[in-house]
C-alpha cells in the first residue's frame, strides 16, 4: 500500500500545477515529490488520465479537474489495495454530511449574490449556518463516530453543541459563528436590507473561515472549479439611520437595531480580527491609476517580498464632512457670506471638486459625497477673494438653465 504522505505530496504538486495552468512531464513531477518516473507514469495512465489530467503531447501532461478531489477521494482513487476502497458507516455518514454542507455553502453564496432577491440577507444567514452545522457534524462523525452527533432517543445535537466540542469559545472564528447563529435563532427580524453594509463584514469573515476549515478537512477548496464569487459579499456603506429604520419597521425594531449595532461595533473592536469581521477599509483595485486604489500590490518571485506601498484610508477620518455638515462648518468659520446648499454646489461644480472620486478634497462612498478638512479650509480661504463666489454662482446658474 502506498504511504499517504507521499500521495499527499503528489496531490499537492498536481494542485499547484493546475492552479498555475502549467504543463509538465512525469519526470518533473517524480523529481519534485520523490516517486520513480515509472510509478508516476502508471498513476497518470491508469488512475488519473482523462478525468483529472490530460495528455498534451507524447510526454507532456496538464491537470484538469484535480482540484475537485478531496484528500480522501484522491487516496481511494490512487490506492492499489482493494480493501481500502471500503468505507466504514462513520466515514459514509461523514462524507454525506460534508457534501450537503458544501451544497449549502454554495447555495448561500449564490443566493447572496442575487441583487434582485429581497430576502437574500436572511436566506444567506440560514443557509450559511446550515453549512457550518453540517461541516462540524461531519468532523465529529469522522473523528468520534456517528454516535457523537446524536442524543440518546432524540435527534442530532445542535450546532452550538457541535461548536463547543470542536472550538474554543474564545476563538474569533467561534465568536463569528456564534453571532451568526444568534442572528438566525434570536434576531431574524434584524436581517433587513438596511443592515447589509454592517452584516456583510460578518458574512464575509464567515465565508472565509468556512473556506479555510473546509480546506483543512478536505484538502481542496470548496469553490474549486466553480465560478461563485466570494469578495462580492462586502457592501460598503454608512451606518443606517435609526430614524429611517423606525419609520420603516417601527420603534421596537429601531431600538433593537441600535442595540445590535452598538454590540457588534464593540465586539469588532475587541476581537480586532478579520476572522470575526472583515474591515471595509481594505480595498483592492485593478486600475492604471495608482491614486484610485487603497492598496498597491507588487509581484516577486517569493511572494513574501511583496509590500504595501500605500496605507489604507478611513474616510470617516480623512473626509468627515457631508454637504450639510460642510456648509455648517464653513459658516461657523466665517461670517462674511452666508453659504447655502445652492452656493455650496455652485462652488463644487465650478471647481470640479467631484471630478475625481477620491482626492484630497473629495471622497465618494456609496454614491454619497464626503469632504475633507483641507476642502473646508480651501473654501473658507477663497471666500475672501473678490468675485470668487459670485463667479461660481453665475457659472452654476448658466449651467442649470441649459439643462
Amino acid at each position: 500500500m502506498v504511504k499517504k504522505g507521499l500521495l499527499l505530496q503528489l496531490l499537492d504538486e498536481l494542485r499547484k500545477l493546475e492552479d498555475s495552468a502549467a504543463e509538465f512531464t512525469a519526470k518533473e513531477v517524480a523529481e519534485s515529490v520523490g516517486y520513480s518516473v515509472s510509478s508516476v507514469n502508471k498513476y497518470f495512465n491508469e488512475k488519473l488520465k482523462g478525468d483529472y489530467i490530460i495528455k498534451v503531447s507524447r510526454s507532456v501532461w496538464k491537470c484538469k479537474g484535480i482540484n475537485r478531489l478531496s484528500n480522501d477521494e484522491f487516496f481511494r482513487l490512487m490506492s492499489q489495495s482493494v480493501n481500502t476502497q471500503s468505507k466504514s458507516p462513520d466515514e459514509v455518514l461523514s462524507e454525506q454530511l460534508i457534501k450537503r454542507s458544501h451544497d449549502a455553502f454554495t447555495l448561500a453564496l449564490e443566493v447572496y449574490n442575487r441583487p434582485t432577491l429581497g430576502n437574500r440577507v436572511e436566506a444567506f444567514t440560514i443557509m450559511m449556518v446550515n453549512a457550518w452545522e453540517l461541516m462540524l457534524k461531519s468532523e465529529l462523525a469522522k473523528s468520534e463516530g456517528a454516535a457523537s452527533i446524536f442524543k440518546e432517543g432524540e435527534f442530532s445535537i445542535s450546532i452550538r453543541e457541535s461548536l463547543c466540542k470542536l472550538m474554543d469559545s474564545s476563538d474569533n472564528v467561534s465568536k463569528n459563528l456564534e453571532t451568526l447563529i444568534d442572528l438566525r435563532d434570536q434576531a431574524i427580524h434584524l436581517l433587513i436590507p438596511e443592515l447589509q453594509p454592517q452584516l456583510s463584514r460578518l458574512f464575509q469573515a464567515t465565508v472565509l473561515n468556512y473556506q479555510k476549515r473546509y480546506k483543512q478537512i478536505m484538502g481542496n477548496s470548496p469553490l474549486a472549479g466553480q465560478s461563485v464569487g466570494l469578495l462580492s459579499l462586502i457592501v460598503d456603506g454608512c451606518e443606517p439611520e435609526v430614524a429611517v429604520i423606525k419609520e420603516n419597521y417601527g420603534e421596537m425594531t429601531a431600538n433593537q437595531v441600535k442595540s445590535f449595532l452598538g454590540k457588534f461595533t464593540q465586539m469588532t473592536r475587541e476581537c480586532d480580527s478579520d476572522e470575526f469581521s472583515i474591515s471595509v477599509d481594505y480595498k483592492l483595485a485593478l486600475t492604471k491609476k495608482a491614486s484610485d486604489s487603497d492598496l498597491s500590490l507588487s509581484l516577486s518571485d517569493g511572494g513574501e517580498k511583496a509590500i504595501i506601498i500605500r496605507e489604507t484610508k478611513d474616510p470617516d477620518i480623512t473626509h468627515p464632512y457631508h454637504q450639510n455638515t460642510a456648509v455648517k462648518e464653513i459658516n461657523l468659520r466665517q461670517q462674511d457670506v452666508k453659504i447655502t446648499s445652492y452656493s455650496f454646489q455652485a462652488v463644487v461644480k465650478k471647481n470640479k471638486i467631484q471630478k475625481s472620486k477620491r482626492s484630497n478634497y473629495h471622497y465618494e462612498l456609496d454614491e454619497r459625497h464626503r469632504y475633507s478638512e483641507a476642502f473646508i479650509e480651501w473654501f473658507v480661504k477663497n471666500l475672501s477673494q473678490k468675485n470668487w463666489l459670485k463667479g461660481a454662482l453665475t457659472s452654476y446658474h448658466r449651467g442649470r438653465k441649459k439643462v
